[in-house]
Formats: structure tokens, C-alpha cells, sequence
């Protein structure tokens, strides 16, 4: 790739293709955004955050009782439905949001560095067709917004080490605050980028073969030295309280094992090779994740000073350092490892990983070759995705997909001249809430909670609402009602 002309030119048809690609996967995360049942999460985020005045919570402790608190998301949230009104869209608009902004940069990145449009396409699908990620654009969690965020930072990194531009740094590192504003888990990206970030403008001056020595800047130290003191003083009451009632302990107790669950994860239950998909998935990944880091390495030590070289490094190097920073915050300060959602921001990281690496494998070997690998690897992707096409269902709460229904048929059969009693299972509390609220159910007129030490004590309400592998703790005095998609059943005294 030259140094001078990093950009990809591709047809019109070519763009056209990526267009629609996008608009297509825009398409699938709003409908799952307007339809999908509101979570557990997310009702309690409404409830709990949205009400609140963001400004405050950045020095005071009245809004951390818990890590619900995404506070861009938050604030995205709270404009919404100032705007639009409450729903089920307005909550996930900001997210939807995320998810646009991501989609933008994550194609931007591979047109500017693919020599041809088979390769681009190949890392349009490592980072945009992994469902498990897809998921979370149409969840108002924070975790999409923080992704799109950090694609845009990156995207801007990769543009201030191919010139150096002063301004391509700040918009880099205002996508990283706004990542980690979005999500508290994006600090470990923050951190990651500012070594990245520190290393290349040592480069400059240290590594490189220049036939006269310039003079040093300091000028772009200046960018994450700012960085990390606006987020300091917006962080540290937050980080405090949360860090004092528990919330980061929360995790696996080994990298591999957060690795293997990611995999799990994305693979989405898809037997492929059962029993052994998962174990299959996560040997090509580490394969494919090693060689490019090895070939990075090496190339940007061997050609350093061209432009791929030093992208290709800079990807590399910010997944390693991504991935350290769980280590010495595990042994540090006694963190467990990413797991599950809180390991999301990963994945974007490896897919860019991945399409680094596979452009390296197409630029040395015979490309006729190279391409059969993308094509055959474009097809799995696709496939996978319109495996695990879901309008209903969301893995980390898979149990609230049905609590809309549940209501909806609570509505249909409460009687008219009296205030039932309503009791639900913890877990399905919130979300029961917030459509007991958004539907106006005034025939409701106790909602209480009950959990695995009070169930079998709950006499005194009208209907009860519990999950499958419970049924077996509720009193004699309940008769079953309905079930829902296997999660929840309902119990009329």
C-alpha cells in the first residue's frame, strides 16, 4: 500500500453494495429496537437514571447505587423521549444511534486500507456480522453507543498515524471519553489508546530512519494528558461508589475463559460441529488473531514507515494492550476478566484484527488463492447471521422477551371492577413496571416482586407471574394460566 495513497478506490456499484449492506443491518437493529420487549436492565435504567440530572451525578453519589448508569446514554436517553416521547424506540434511539456512527467508520476503515473490494468485504463481516454484537444497538444499555464511539476513534487514530494531523487526534480522543462516558468498561480501550497513541509519537522521532533529526513536538502529548484529567474529574466520584458497593467484581477468573465465553457467545448456540464448535471457533480465532499480530509486529519492524505497516501495528497493538489491561487490573486492583456484555468492546477489536491480518495474507500470497479464502468466508458469515436472525429474543435477557406479551394478556383478562394484586418474579419486575406504567393498567393496583426465598410464601396475590424452572416452588393455591415462550408462566389464584 503506498504510503502517500492510503485510500481504497472502489466503484460506484462497489459502494453501492456496502450501502446497502449497512441500510440492511440499520433496518434489522430498528425493528428490533421498536419491537423487542423493554429488558430488565434497561426498565431499570428508565426508572432509576433517566429522571435524573446527569450534570450532578458526575460529583455526587445520590445516582450510583448501582452500575446501571450509562451517562451518555443516559443523556442521549433523557432527549429522546423528551422529544419523542417513551417507548421502547425512543429509550434504544441513542444506541440506534451508536450503531449508524459504527457501521460509518467500520466501512470507512476498510475501503481506506483494502487493496480490493473482496478483502473489504471480508472485514466488512468480521466487524459488523457478529450477532452477539449486533444485539446491543437495539438495547438501550450503552454498550452499542460505546462501540460506535470507539470505532470512530479508532478510525481517527488510524488517520493521525498515517499523517500526523494535530486535530485527527482530538477527534480520535473525544470518541475514546465519549466510548468510556458511554460505558465505564471503555476505560480499558482509553487506557489502551493512549499507549498506543504515546508509543507512535515516540516512533516519530526514535524509530524511524530519518536522514535529520527533528525537532521534538510536545504538542500532541498534550492530547491524552487532557484526556486523562477531564475524565479524572468526571470519574472519580462515580468510580469511588461503585467501587465501594461491589460493582466490579463481577466476571470470569481467567483470560481464556473470558475469551472462550466470547467465542461461545457469537457462535450463538449454532451446532456447526457439535459438540465441538466452540472449541473450533476459538482455535481459528486465536490462529487467525496470532498470525496477524505476529506478521504486524514483524512488518512494522521490518517496512516501518509505510503506511499499512504502521496500521497494521497500530490494530495489533491496541488489542494487546486491550487485553493486559484486564490482566493488571486483575491483579492489581483484584478485577475479574471481561465477561459476557462487559467483554463487548472486544469484539469490534478483534474483528479489526482479523481484516488486518487477512490483508497482510492477501498482499504476500497469491492472490487468486487469497480470494476463494474471502469468498468462502463471506458466505459463512452471511450464513451465521441469517442463522441467528432473531426479532424476538436478546441472549443476556432472554427471560424478558416474553414480559410485554405477559402484560399485553394481563390487560385482556383483569377484571374491570376491582384492583388486582399482580406479584412477578424479580427479574421480571422492572420491565412488568414500565409497561404497567406505558400501558396505563390502573387495574393493577398492588405490583410486588417476589424471589426464590419468598415464592413459595406468596398466598396473597391475585396473579403470579414466574419463571418455567420455578413452577415447582409456587403454592397449591395458584393454577396455571399461560405460559410464554418458555421463560415465564402465569398463575391465577
Amino acid at each position: 500500500m503506498e504510503k502517500n495513497n492510503p485510500a481504497f478506490k472502489i466503484s460506484l456499484f462497489q459502494n453501492a453494495i456496502f450501502f446497502f449492506l449497512a441500510l440492511g443491518l440499520l433496518i434489522y437493529t430498528s425493528y428490533r429496537a421498536t419491537h423487542l420487549s423493554i429488558t430488565c436492565d434497561e426498565a431499570s435504567t428508565y426508572f432509576s437514571h433517566v429522571p435524573n440530572s446527569i450534570f450532578k451525578c458526575f460529583f455526587s453519589n445520590f445516582c450510583w447505587m448501582d452500575a446501571n448508569n450509562h451517562l451518555f446514554n443516559t443523556f442521549l436517553m433523557q432527549g429522546s423521549i423528551g422529544m419523542f416521547g417513551v417507548s421502547e424506540f425512543t429509550l434504544r434511539l441513542p444506541n440506534l444511534l451508536g450503531h449508524f456512527i459504527y457501521l460509518i467508520f467500520s466501512i470507512s476503515i476498510v475501503i481506506r486500507y483494502s487493496k480490493d473490494f473482496w478483502i473489504a468485504l471480508v472485514g466488512f463481516c468480521f466487524l459488523n456480522l457478529n450477532p452477539f454484537l449486533i444485539e446491543f444497538f437495539s438495547l438501550a444499555r450503552g454498550y452499542g453507543l460505546g462501540v460506535g464511539m470507539m470505532m470512530m476513534s479508532i478510525y481517527f487514530l488510524l488517520r493521525w498515524i498515517e499523517n500526523g494531523i494535530f486535530r485527527m487526534g482530538i477527534y480520535c480522543y473525544v470518541g475514546s471519553i465519549l466510548a468510556v462516558l458511554s460505558n465505564f468498561v471503555f476505560l480499558n480501550y482509553w487506557a489502551s489508546l493512549s499507549g498506543v497513541f504515546v508509543f507512535f509519537i515516540l516512533e516519530k522521532y526514535f524509530l524511524r530512519n530519518n536522514k535529520s533529526k527533528m525537532k521534538f513536538d510536545f504538542s500532541n502529548f498534550t492530547i491524552p494528558i487532557v484526556s486523562a484529567i477531564v475524565l479524572f474529574f468526571l470519574l472519580k466520584t462515580p468510580i469511588e461508589h461503585l467501587s465501594s458497593k461491589g460493582e466490579f467484581v463481577y466476571g470470569v477468573d481467567s483470560l481464556s475463559q473470558s475469551f472462550v465465553d466470547l467465542v461461545k457467545l457469537s457462535v450463538m448456540s449454532q451446532g456447526y460441529i457439535h459438540p465441538y464448535t466452540t472449541n473450533v471457533f476459538v482455535l481459528f480465532s486465536l490462529v487467525l488473531l496470532s498470525f496477524s499480530t505476529v506478521c504486524g509486529v514483524f512488518c512494522f519492524f521490518k517496512k516501518n514507515g509505510t503506511t499499512f505497516s504502521k496500521v497494521h501495528f497500530c490494530v495489533v497493538g491496541l488489542m494487546i494492550l486491550i487485553l493486559m489491561s484486564t490482566v493488571v487490573q486483575h491483579f492489581l486492583l483484584d478485577v475479574k476478566y471481561l465477561q459476557g456484555r462487559k467483554a463487548v468492546m472486544l469484539l469490534p477489536v478483534f474483528g479489526l484484527a482479523a481484516y488486518v491480518g487477512f490483508e497482510f495474507f492477501f498482499q504476500k500470497i497469491n492472490h487468486k488463492s487469497v480470494i476463494v479464502i474471502a469468498l468462502l468466508l463471506i458466505v459463512f458469515s452471511c450464513n451465521h447471521f441469517y442463522r441467528t436472525f432473531d426479532l424476538k429474543e436478546t441472549v443476556e435477557w432472554k427471560y424478558d422477551a416474553y414480559t410485554k406479551e405477559m402484560v399485553n394478556y394481563l390487560d385482556e383478562i383483569l377484571p374491570q371492577n376491582k384492583k388486582s394484586h399482580v406479584a412477578v418474579y424479580f427479574i421480571f419486575e422492572p420491565a412488568t413496571h414500565f409497561y404497567q406504567e406505558q400501558f396505563l393498567l390502573n387495574r393493577i393496583g398492588q405490583l410486588s416482586r417476589v424471589d426464590e426465598q419468598t415464592l413459595s410464601e406468596e398466598t396473597e396475590a391475585d396473579y403470579l407471574y414466574v419463571q418455567k424452572k420455578d413452577i415447582r416452588k409456587v403454592s397449591e393455591k395458584y393454577v396455571k394460566v399461560k405460559e410464554f415462550g418458555g421463560e415465564g408462566v402465569l398463575y391465577k389464584k
